[in-house]
């Protein structure tokens, strides 16, 4: 299942559930959620596991797509609503459907270093945010 489908269906059950529009981007200042897919983790095991004449792309599962969730800079009531509406909305429909098949989403761990490279590596001020994986279960 191609990876924009996976993430349009992920903006599609935020938008329904939490009623914030949604947008699949680097974060602004304009009110709503934003989904940042920052990054794509493939499964290794999977190169050695095939025989003469296979290709990886015959056995490859979809890879992981790791994303963040997060509001405006403003650390308003708005702002936090958003957070809190999208935390729930996942926790609400952890499995849903995205083209042809299914993808689950998990909270991910991150540091506060990770996250720090991450918005420095970037450019992006520092904000509240929400960490998650979005994997292909069907």
């Amino acid at each position: 299942m191609p990876l924009f489908t996976r993430l349009t269906a992920l903006c599609q059950v935020l938008e329904k559930q939490a009623t914030l529009p949604v947008r699949m981007s680097r974060p602004e200042d304009a009110p709503g959620l934003y989904v940042w897919p920052w990054r794509i983790e493939e499964d290794t095991r999977v190169r050695n596991s095939r025989l003469p004449g296979e290709t990886a792309a015959m056995h490859a599962p979809p890879p992981l797509i790791h994303f963040l969730l997060m509001a405006n800079t403003a650390l308003d009531g708005d702002a936090l609503g958003a957070l809190e509406a999208a935390r729930l909305a996942l926790l609400d429909t952890p499995v849903f459907e995205a083209g042809d098949g299914r993808v689950s989403v998990s909270p991910a761990a991150m540091s506060a270093s990770e996250l720090t490279g991450l918005f420095t590596a970037a450019d992006i001020p520092l904000r509240l945010s929400l960490a998650y994986t979005l994997r292909s279960t069907a």
